[in-house]
């Protein structure tokens, strides 16, 4: 199985767990976001994690631009550095960004995932 193929799969596994969980339990969200954003050593090493994670998806994927299922993985690869690096050079813009923009659409948040998810999971 290719590379691509086992990041989409593991990919839409992710999305449909968090997906789902935002539908079911969206209103433990910001006290969540809150805990997470207080202990910055925490904020540090997820920061560090999705970095080495989405890099090395990237490298091994091979950064695939061909407008197919491919792509989507490259754009989360690409979306999830740029989340790490956030977390780790400006993780306080992020917590008032989350805290203010996302709170009020949880849910819609959750079914986009969950559909996106099941897409990826299901490619041959």
């Amino acid at each position: 199985m290719e590379i691509s193929l086992i990041a989409a799969k593991l990919l839409g596994i992710y999305l449909v767990i968090s997906g789902w969980f935002l539908i079911s339990r969206g209103k433990t969200v910001p006290n969540l976001l809150k805990d997470f954003f207080d202990h910055p050593a925490i904020v540090y090493l997820t920061g560090v994690i999705l970095v080495f994670l989405s890099s090395l998806l990237i490298i091994k994927q091979g950064n695939i631009w061909e407008g197919s299922w491919r792509t989507v993985v490259t754009i989360f690869a690409w979306l999830t550095l740029l989340k790490g690096l956030g977390y780790i050079f400006i993780p306080e813009i992020l917590r008032n960004f989350v805290s203010k923009k996302i709170i009020g659409v949880v849910n819609i948040y959750g079914v986009v995932m969950v559909v996106i998810g099941l897409c990826l999971f299901y490619i041959r």
